[in-house]
């Protein structure tokens, strides 16, 4: 039987949870939604098996930046990509040291959000099985 793969997916657009959750289950993922950082911690810190997450930037309250500092400092090497509408070279530059694995520009494109997630899951190498109990 395969490992199925989940993926945490974090925007507080409930139309584009819905449009990236149907992309991702029809590649073959597990989908987990939050519509907000601090949901999306949440579920993380509830044990939840995660493989990934992918988050928007822009949210209100906790953006994608502070959610994914927030993250670190429980989830060291869980893989993250984040996704916007807005980017540029001083994101780009944040979402880096911020140990991003890559960032997407919206609108979201299904071959490129396919081609970036399996490179996620499967050269980031990261064990699941490692995360907090």
């Amino acid at each position: 039987m395969k490992n199925v793969k989940t993926i945490l997916l974090v925007d507080d657009e409930p139309e584009i949870l819905t449009v990236i959750e149907i992309m991702l289950n029809d590649m073959g993922f597990n989908v987990i939604s939050a519509q907000s950082g601090e949901s999306a911690l949440s579920i993380l810190r509830s044990g939840a098996i995660i493989d990934l997450v992918i988050t928007d930037y822009r949210m209100p309250r906790m953006d994608g930046a502070e959610f994914i500092a927030e993250l670190r400092k429980f989830l060291p090497s869980l893989p993250v990509i984040m996704i916007t509408a807005s980017g540029g070279v001083e994101l780009f530059i944040k979402a880096l040291s911020l140990g991003v694995f890559e960032y997407i520009n919206k609108p979201i494109v299904r071959n490129e959000l396919e081609r970036i997630v399996k490179a996620a899951l499967f050269r980031t190498g990261y064990d699941n099985s490692l995360s907090i109990s």
